[in-house]
């Protein structure tokens, strides 16, 4: 298939918003074939399928020549068109901070199933990230501070190494277990942790809906240290009575060493808005979130994962065979 490029607008263009979604479908799809990340493995060749645009709203970045060839540098190819917005193809040296996920399969595979995704750093236009957030019934917040595009790129590296497992040109590495026992501690956790009901916490209302662990039990040593990516939603209120929802993630860690058990919160964390599309209560509502990130560290935390673990030391216990 032919290399087609969206063609920028003049300089002077006035940029038009995309309001029809099957165009805007249409024109994601040609700006990712620029990429040409077809490459071969020891299991056959990959082919690049489907490409999703991640704009992170409000996370504000600039770029410049010097910058993007550093980066280019890094990835190992000059292909990369960081400096043209995902959506448009205009040519940009600041906008809205974005992620490209870049899923491949196996060459002959009809099902397309994704084996391997590859990220990158974008750059959008201010037009088409207020297009995509309100398409999407996002709030589009329009950040105060800025830096550059490698320094948000290295800090989504960072979060996601912690919180995902990935390598450092975010390529998704998916744990996996490396013996029976650390599969059933994993498997407990989970069960143990993930809820279908919301708990009351201070005024807001928690579950935990996911659990991923990294870490492996060390049967010769009989002790572990598993990093738990925690997953919560919540549900709360303004005080005027409208309803705000959002999910965050965070780390705990839980460990077993000469017998004894401790858990512990590794700083950090993120929460987002979601389900709100009140341009009007957007500020507070986003103020909300930023509280009920900070109750589920302090308080949701050691009720509903801390809390949960009453029985670890005894599981820990028998996995490690320790009398």
């Amino acid at each position: 298939m032919a290399t087609q490029l969206l063609r920028a607008p003049e300089k002077g263009t006035k940029q038009q918003s995309l309001v029809d979604d099957q165009q805007l479908e249409l024109r994601t799809q040609m700006a990712a074939h620029y990429l040409q990340t077809d490459h071969d493995t020891d299991s056959g060749r990959l082919i690049q399928g489907q490409v999703d645009h991640t704009l992170l709203v409000g996370h504000r970045v600039r770029t410049s020549t010097e910058e993007l060839e550093k980066l280019r540098a890094e990835f190992g190819t000059d292909q990369l068109q960081l400096e043209k917005c995902p959506v448009c193809q205009r040519t940009v040296t600041h906008g809205e901070f974005g992620v490209d996920h870049i899923m491949f399969y196996l060459e002959g595979d009809e099902e397309r199933e994704t084996r391997k995704v590859r990220s990158t750093p974008r750059i959008w236009c201010g037009p088409c990230a207020k297009a995509h957030a309100k398409r999407n019934k996002k709030p589009y917040l329009r950040s105060r501070t800025e830096e550059s595009l490698r320094e948000a790129w290295q800090g989504f590296v960072s979060k996601v190494r912690e919180g995902q497992g990935q390598d450092v040109d975010g390529e998704a590495l998916v744990a996996e277990p490396g013996n029976e026992q650390t599969a059933k501690l994993w498997a407990w956790l989970s069960k143990v942790l993930v809820a279908k009901d919301f708990v009351e916490v201070a005024k807001a209302r928690f579950r935990v809906s996911n659990v991923q662990c990294r870490g492996d039990v060390d049967l010769e040593n009989r002790c572990f240290a598993i990093d738990m990516t925690i997953t919560y939603e919540c549900i709360t209120r303004l005080v005027t009575g409208e309803e705000v929802k959002c999910e965050g993630s965070s780390v705990v860690v839980v460990a077993l060493k000469d017998e004894e058990v401790a858990t512990q919160i590794k700083p950090g964390g993120s929460a987002q808005l979601t389900g709100y599309d009140d341009p009007s209560l957007v500020e507070r509502a986003t103020q909300k979130v930023e509280l009920a990130a900070r109750i589920w560290a302090k308080k949701a935390v050691p009720k509903l994962v801390v809390g949960r673990l009453g029985d670890l030391k005894a599981k820990a216990l028998k996995l490690v065979g320790a009398k």
